[in-house]
């Protein structure tokens, strides 16, 4: 007795290294799945004056290189500016729909109102894609924005069918304008060599991001040796002959330390004027040797600060200039400290929540409650339960699993925030498996399958078809097959899209394909039939779900197993080669 438990446990332990191993595998192909925006070269790039044009129709010509906001200027055929140009990759490259990111191209007038988006390309689905592309009215909304973001108040609408799509779409153009106004006076980012003379180590001088005022000054090494602030970004109206001016103020590696120099970067007021207050040395130690939150509250009529002599109004602007510059700058870097959240706070205001995806969440929790109650026994509730799930999660929500999903998150990271409820399902689908031994999204929470058992035959029913035994085994490498080609087919291609090789988006009705809708009915139509044929005989997302149930032969080397090892070391060796 003694040993045969002794063994038992043996197995057991063998089993559960074996399946955490076998987790892994499968951990790391999907972390091996490339991004499919990586294939886009063209990021970053100076739009294409067509697509420009599209935009502004009187556009004739587009600034080669784009100013420290990431703007390119716009010109007529007089080379006038008449707006301005951004993308919004790479810094939305964050926000992903169902299979990765889209950039888009936002046009902005002079005063930097927005004046219209485009798509520029979409690695999510085709048919999203094609509903938003629709959609005139998605795009519309983005009108009334200006630089720093929609209106308050104003919420964005997004495409039925296409709601991911569209959100992630809308949040890259939010993330892209959604920072400080930038300088259209004084555009130019700050240039290494107008530093060394302050920092002679000098290799780098970064704009701080989403703040374009401050400079980060690093050596070769990458070391931080310093601070650079420009006036342009904080302060651009401020005249005094002719124009505003634009300073540039030295700090240590401490930017809250005191203002070390300064000097006139460029101005648009004249010369001698200029000149003038550039020279005038006693001029400068007024300001300098302050921090900037002692600048913001320096008083200039209290200071007696009476300007250079020759030069007054210029250098009365530029004393203004830096004061102003400084409230500015303390607005931006010391807001008030917002009083301390919880995790679940943190988690709901960040997280997007829509009627379908609260819906999910109740489904989610009733389907522990109905298996705590045993009412899945019940035929009357069970029907009821499956009715439930095509309607909720099927045709309302659309929150169905699929292998372009799971390829396009692997990739791109869970876009949780924006799809609440579907992560959810996911995280059932995927832990409950390995966790339970049991496989609750396709039992209980997958449409498809739901409507297969709705209408499957009863053990007496004549039309219930029984396949050949030989046709039924050769029918079961069927899903593992696809699995296989798609995944190779992702490795080669990460823009391949696999969506079209499942019926699950023929549940987005609203922009759901001729040929998803065949599929889904066919796969429906057989299953009238042979019970459960699809479940079984053909799902590829199902199949992968299984590999990762414990079950008895757990503690066993399956083909499966070797297959998947083979497919891993593929995708590495190809990563590698490219």
């Amino acid at each position: 007795m003694r040993s045969h438990s002794r063994n038992g446990r043996v197995q057991q332990h063998r089993a559960s290294v074996v399946h955490v191993l076998r987790l892994l595998i499968v951990i790391g192909m999907l972390l091996a799945i490339r991004s499919p925006s990586e294939r886009h070269d063209d990021v970053g790039q100076v739009p294409e004056l067509a697509m420009v044009q599209g935009l502004i129709p009187t556009a004739q010509s587009i600034d080669p290189q784009a100013d420290a906001s990431g703007l390119w200027s716009v010109r007529d055929e007089q080379g006038r500016m008449i707006g301005s140009v951004t993308r919004t990759l790479p810094i939305a490259e964050s926000i992903v729909g169902y299979r990765g990111p889209s950039e888009s191209l936002i046009a902005l007038d002079t005063e930097l109102h927005v004046i219209a988006v485009a798509l520029i390309h979409s690695s999510d689905t085709s048919e999203h894609v094609e509903a938003v592309q629709r959609d005139s009215q998605f795009f519309q909304q983005f009108h009334s924005w200006s630089w720093g973001g929609p209106p308050t108040g104003q919420k964005v609408d997004a495409v039925s069918g296409a709601t991911l799509t569209s959100l992630a779409i809308a949040g890259g153009v939010l993330k892209r304008i959604g920072g400080d106004r930038p300088s259209l006076v004084f555009p130019d980012n700050v240039a290494v060599a107008e530093v060394q003379q302050w920092f002679p180590n000098a290799a780098r001088a970064d704009a701080m991001g989403g703040r374009p005022a401050m400079h980060v000054i690093r050596d070769s090494k990458g070391q931080v040796i310093g601070h650079v602030i420009r006036t342009g970004p904080l302060a651009d109206s401020i005249d005094g002959y002719q124009g505003p001016t634009e300073m540039l103020l030295r700090l240590g590696e401490n930017p809250h330390g005191p203002i070390q120099a300064i000097r006139i970067r460029s101005s648009f007021d004249n010369e001698p004027y200029v000149g003038y207050v550039r020279d005038e040395y006693g001029f400068w130690p007024i300001f300098e040797q302050q921090t900037m939150e002692q600048l913001a509250e320096f008083d200039l009529v209290a200071a007696e600060v009476e300007g250079v002599s020759g030069a007054t109004m210029t250098s009365m602007a530029v004393a203004e200039t830096l004061v102003a510059s400084a409230k500015k700058y303390q607005q931006q870097e010391f807001q008030p400290i917002a009083e301390p959240t919880t995790w679940w706070q943190d988690l709901v205001t960040a997280t997007r929540w829509s009627l379908p995806d609260i819906a999910t969440v109740a489904v989610l929790i009733a389907a522990v409650w109905f298996r705590m109650r045993g009412w899945f026994r019940r035929p009357w509730w069970r029907r009821f339960w499956l009715a439930t799930v095509v309607i909720v999660i099927g045709l309302w929500a659309g929150n169905l699993l699929s292998m372009s999903l799971v390829a396009g998150w692997s990739a791109e990271g869970v876009a949780w925030r924006l799809a609440p409820g579907l992560t959810l399902i996911a995280l059932v689908a995927f832990l409950s498996p390995p966790l339970s031994k049991s496989n609750p999204y396709c039992n209980h929470l997958c449409p498809h399958g739901a409507l297969q058992q709705w209408i499957k035959p009863s053990a007496k029913s004549k039309r219930k078809w029984s396949p050949p035994r030989r046709l039924v085994r050769w029918l079961s490498f069927l899903p593992g097959t696809m699995l296989v080609v798609a995944y190779v087919g992702l490795v080669l291609y990460p823009t391949l899209d696999v969506s079209s090789w499942e019926p699950f988006h023929a549940y987005l009705f609203r922009i759901a394909p001729w040929g998803a809708l065949l599929l889904a009915a066919g796969t429906l139509v057989i299953s009238a039939f042979v019970p459960m044929a699809y479940c079984r005989l053909g799902c590829p997302t199902g199949r992968l779900l299984d590999h990762l149930r414990r079950k008895a032969s757990s503690a066993q080397i399956q083909l499966a197993d070797v297959i998947a090892i083979g497919l891993l070391l593929f995708a590495w060796s190809w990563s590698w080669w490219k």
